[in-house]
């Protein structure tokens, strides 16, 4: 992506504007934009009163890990108009000029070539820079995973899996493990206070669940209609229901009383070493709504929750600065650990959640358009951009700290909505886990050989939503829920080693999903309070 145009001393104000259009269509932060302009400035200033020339071109440049560069090019005699200069001191005309330059000067490159000077200005990255790098670290663990299954034999793999894949990536999710209840607790009261009144956190609160349980109940229902689409014909039989069928799948009874029981917590203590996110969500909104209520008696409070939520943040864009690594590692895991047969057999599964989700993006447009009202073309031309981390992670929560920063700088939302609904999100929106598990399920009860009525999918679709709902949080849970809706017909779990390499792929997209309905139903909701920059959304 390029743009090109010429400086010189008649047309030098008016293409400054031009420069400023030109850096914000590479999505350039604004400070990044200033600066650049200033630079550019005091370097044109220079090629021409001391370098000679008569005219600059100036050409902005976007590499494909979206870092923009400024490039200068004046032909002249040979003139480095960054040099450096020490001995200046403030009564010289030219001092806050220089100081601009020696205070960028890691960001600033000379060099001559044909005749002609040549500055180069680093300008920052945009704002999908760090999607490129994952979709960059995902292509290579690929074919480097690839590349290992044709030149090492099974034991060396095994050895490099084992002892550095997979204690990197343990190691990875244990950091983010300790920080996410924290942050979540933080950015939730952070989000309240900056809403005001109680009555706004409970009619913005009110609006956001009704709006995630609507979604899943969407999303419920369109993967069991594609489910359906997909496996109405003949399926290959993999095995049939034991006479007297017993199997080891315990369970899981969902109770609506117990679900809202258990969201109180009994201590402080136990929801953050206990990881129980929904009782961090009640314990956050609780604290949140009394810092309201008492107002300016507890300034220090807020001012102490503020730099809180400020400083964990801080603490996981730390971490999450190794998602490239992590991606890179977990695709040579999936590519070795996977075979043909089972890349054959998951296809149909993948099929039917990328025609469910293409679905639910369109249900996403719609609520934009008319609950929102606002055009959903930027949300969809831009939703790919916060698709990497999740594909890499396979974590809504590993992804939150760049689904917030998504929704902030590329979306226009305000903090105010973005720190409070999204983590609320991350636990109760599962869109992508309501897609998949009905097309799971419905594949495995046409290979077992279970007739599948009306009576069967009405089943199917309660007890995805139910689980959907009050998910607990235990590893693999997908897998869980289809092997325990399986065994009500009667299915065995000889299938449950497939199902879990199979989530190696299904899950990445589950939780794709996962954050997409978050951030559409957080830009639909940040509309409807006047929280939206309009000039950010639309750029």
């Amino acid at each position: 992506m390029m743009n090109s145009f010429t400086l010189t001393a008649e047309n030098f104000s008016d293409t400054k504007t031009q420069l400023q259009r030109c850096l914000s269509s590479l999505n350039v932060a604004d400070k990044d934009s200033l600066r650049t302009e200033l630079l550019v400035e005091e370097i044109f200033l220079r090629m021409t009163n001391h370098g000679g020339a008569e005219r600059v071109d100036v050409r902005a440049v976007k590499n494909f890990f979206g870092k923009v560069q400024v490039q200068m090019t004046a032909a002249g005699v040979a003139y480095n108009p960054i040099v450096e200069v020490t001995e200046l001191t403030e009564d010289d005309d030219d001092y806050y000029a220089m100081m601009i330059l020696k205070a960028n000067r890691r960001r600033l490159n000379w060099h001559r070539n044909q005749n002609s000077n040549i500055v180069t200005i680093d300008v920052g990255n945009d704002g999908t820079s760090q999607m490129r790098l994952l979709m960059a670290a995902i292509v290579g663990g690929i074919v480097c995973g690839f590349a290992m299954k044709e030149f090492l034999s099974p034991e060396t793999i095994a050895f490099i899996t084992e002892n550095f894949v997979a204690p990197i990536q343990t190691m990875f999710m244990n950091a983010l493990g300790m920080i996410i209840a924290p942050m979540i607790f933080f950015s939730i009261i952070s989000g309240i206070t900056g809403m005001g009144a109680g009555a706004s956190v409970g009619k913005v609160g009110s609006k956001l669940i009704g709006m995630y349980l609507s979604t899943t109940a969407i999303a419920s229902c369109v993967g069991l209609t594609v489910a359906w689409l997909i496996f109405s014909g003949d399926v290959p039989q993999i095995g049939a229901i034991p006479s007297s069928s017993t199997t080891d799948v315990k369970g899981y009874d969902f109770s609506l009383v117990q679900f809202i029981v258990d969201i109180v917590p009994n201590n402080l203590i136990s929801p953050v070493t206990d990881g129980k996110v929904l009782q961090i969500i009640f314990l956050a909104v609780l604290f949140g709504s009394c810092l309201n209520v008492l107002g300016d008696k507890v300034r220090l409070l807020q001012e102490l929750v503020s730099n809180g939520n400020e400083f964990f943040m801080k603490v996981v864009s730390m971490i999450v600065t190794f998602v490239p690594l992590i991606a890179f590692l977990a695709m040579i895991n999936l590519v070795v650990s996977i075979g043909v047969d089972v890349v054959l057999t998951m296809s149909k599964l993948v099929a039917g959640q990328l025609i469910g989700g293409s679905t639910m993006l369109c249900v996403y447009a719609l609520i934009i358009l008319f609950v929102g009202k606002i055009s959903p073309l930027p949300f969809l031309k831009k939703i790919y951009e916060v698709w990497a981390t999740p594909l890499a992670t396979s974590s809504s929560a590993v992804s939150m700290p760049f689904t917030m920063n998504f929704c902030t700088k590329r979306l226009g939302i305000s903090p105010k909505i973005t720190s409070f609904s999204i983590p609320v999100g991350t636990t109760v929106n599962m869109d992508g886990g309501s897609l998949y598990m009905p097309v799971a399920v419905m594949m495995l009860l046409k290979m077992y050989g279970v007739e599948v009525d009306w009576n069967t999918m009405l089943i199917i679709l309660t007890t995805t939503l139910s689980v959907s709902v009050g998910a607990p949080a235990v590893p693999n849970a997908s897998v869980i829920f289809i092997l325990m809706v399986v065994a009500m017909f009667g299915v065995p779990n000889d299938f449950a080693g497939v199902l879990f390499c199979l989530a190696t792929i299904c899950d990445r997209i589950v939780t794709c999903f996962n954050v997409t309905g978050d951030v559409a139903v957080t830009t639909a909701l940040a509309r409807t309070e006047n929280l939206l920059d309009k000039k950010i959304y639309f750029s």
